[in-house]
């Protein structure tokens, strides 16, 4: 079997997510390519037999380039294996799971696939107090550290919400479809 990985990231935590599925499946025995969505403008995906696309979420989106890599290989993407797979702040909250699954994930599916994909993985973010943002950032970060001291955490420190082991057994399973 061979895989594409492809994804988009716009502060690195996708792109984090997307390298260790590439070297899970890879220990697996699967000949696996990685790509950044930024570094390709075109790919054939006839190339492969299972297809994992990802992107981080901001503001309630994925990355243009992977959207765009979604519709641009649509009917190709009919005759493959499909993940998907988001790293997003929906995920860090189990009250806020079952809406990001729908609108990051399920839509996603619905609006750019022909089918639906094998798999699809709702995996969580990184609050980095330090990380260049944008503006937007900045005004709702203040939100985020109110939530995180009532939460009992220091709005100062980092804190990565990805369950690395549901990452790794995710992946695992995408090798036995």
């Amino acid at each position: 079997m061979k895989a594409l990985v492809v994804y988009g990231s716009r502060y690195g935590t996708a792109a984090e997510i997307a390298e260790e599925i590439a070297r899970v499946i890879k220990e697996e025995g699967v000949e696996v390519d990685l790509v950044d969505i930024r570094r390709i403008k075109d790919c054939d995906v006839t190339l492969y037999d299972l297809v994992i696309v990802g992107s981080g979420i901001k503001m309630g989106k994925w990355t243009k380039r992977s959207l765009k890599f979604l519709q641009n290989n649509k009917s190709a993407l009919a005759k493959k294996k499909v993940a998907l797979f988001v790293s997003c702040g929906a995920a860090n909250e189990e009250d806020s799971r079952a809406e990001g699954q729908e609108k990051y994930l399920d839509e996603v599916a619905a609006k750019n696939l022909v089918n639906q994909p094998v798999a699809t993985g709702l995996f969580g973010s990184v609050y980095d107090p330090d990380a260049k943002h944008g503006i937007v950032f900045n005004f709702t970060q203040r939100f985020i550290k109110k939530d995180l001291e009532k939460k009992g955490l220091d709005p100062t420190k980092r804190h990565d919400y990805r369950d690395w082991d549901g990452i790794r057994s995710w992946s695992r399973g995408l090798v036995d479809l």
